[in-house]
């Protein structure tokens, strides 16, 4: 039996990801108390434990980055199911298949195009033509069925204006985090990220002092090879656990935008009086979450074969 587009979009779990922030969050300021129940799990092998909590703190600000980028993920994907093609809406109705159908690659592709700039977002100010009404592609995509101005005063209208505004800022900022995907690959397949540096010197040439001095006892490592250029390299990243836990959020409420108005709008909502809660966006609010916490957010070292050597 097949799921229908209602049951999608009322069941659909649009809290998933900010509810996952906010509880690892929750463990990462409480991870004495986590491993305490952690140590209970531990095996037992002539006398001496397997130890479980040498990383208990790695692993939840890891899980907190991944659902960063599993957010970001899912955003996208929506973003591109609804989108108009020329001037088109796509049939709201077929929102499973789209997603299920999705071409993964080509949507990484634009992704990358926001990123850099190539896809300007701009189109979120076009105007279509939907259910008897002349909006912008922005009102459609994130408040759906809220374009009447007798029932939506200008206060709200001018409020989502500036939303549509801040959204523009927030999906560019998103392209270029999931852009650096060869980290959340790390995450994905394998589990290749590691803690791996405690700190980073930098020594004054001729007397050897030390001028500066990073730590890094609090970053995940990650390796790339280019074989075609004999080529390796590490990666560190120092984890902002407090700005990926913020920007989760915000990415969560973009989509919880989006299905629950459509779940009103197209689907079989049984109470008509039924009031629910929306997510208004404004730039102090994004600024304040994408503000990063840590001094330095990248360091690559690399290693290159010289022809010759072995």
């Amino acid at each position: 039996m097949e799921t229908d587009y209602k049951n999608f979009y009322y069941s659909y779990l649009k809290e998933y990801h900010e509810v996952r922030a906010i509880y690892l969050n929750n463990l990462l300021q409480n991870t004495n108390e986590l491993n305490s129940v952690i140590e209970e799990k531990e095996l037992e092998s002539e006398g001496i434990k397997i130890p479980l909590t040498n990383n208990t703190k790695f692993i939840i600000q890891a899980d907190l980055r991944q659902n960063y980028f599993h957010s970001i993920e899912s955003f996208f994907e929506f973003l591109f199911a609804f989108l108009p093609k020329n001037g088109k809406v796509p049939d709201n109705k077929n929102i499973l298949r789209a997603l299920v159908k999705s071409k993964w690659s080509q949507n990484y592709k634009k992704i990358e195009y926001i990123a850099n700039g190539s896809l300007k977002l701009n189109f979120l100010d076009e105007e279509i033509d939907f259910l008897n009404y002349k909006v912008t592609v922005g009102h459609y995509l994130f408040f759906i069925g809220t374009f009447s101005k007798e029932k939506f005063n200008d206060e709200y209208q001018n409020s989502v204006k500036k939303s549509i505004t801040s959204i523009k800022k927030i999906i560019k900022t998103i392209a270029n985090d999931f852009c650096k995907r060869d980290e959340y690959n790390a995450y994905k397949h394998t589990m290749r990220v590691f803690p791996s540096f405690n700190s980073i010197h930098f020594l004054n040439a001729e007397t050897l002092k030390e001028e500066l001095k990073f730590d890094l006892s609090n970053s995940a490592s990650y390796q790339i090879y280019n074989d075609k250029e004999k080529e390796t390299i590490v990666k560190t990243k120092l984890f902002d656990p407090e700005r990926d836990f913020k920007m989760t959020r915000i990415c969560s409420h973009l989509i919880y935008n989006m299905v629950e108005l459509r779940s009103i709008v197209f689907g079989n909502r049984k109470n008509k009086n039924e009031k629910i809660a929306l997510n208004l966006f404004n730039e102090d609010n994004f600024e304040e979450s994408n503000k990063h916490n840590v001094k330095i957010q990248d360091l690559s070292f690399s290693s290159k074969l010289i022809n010759g050597s072995s």
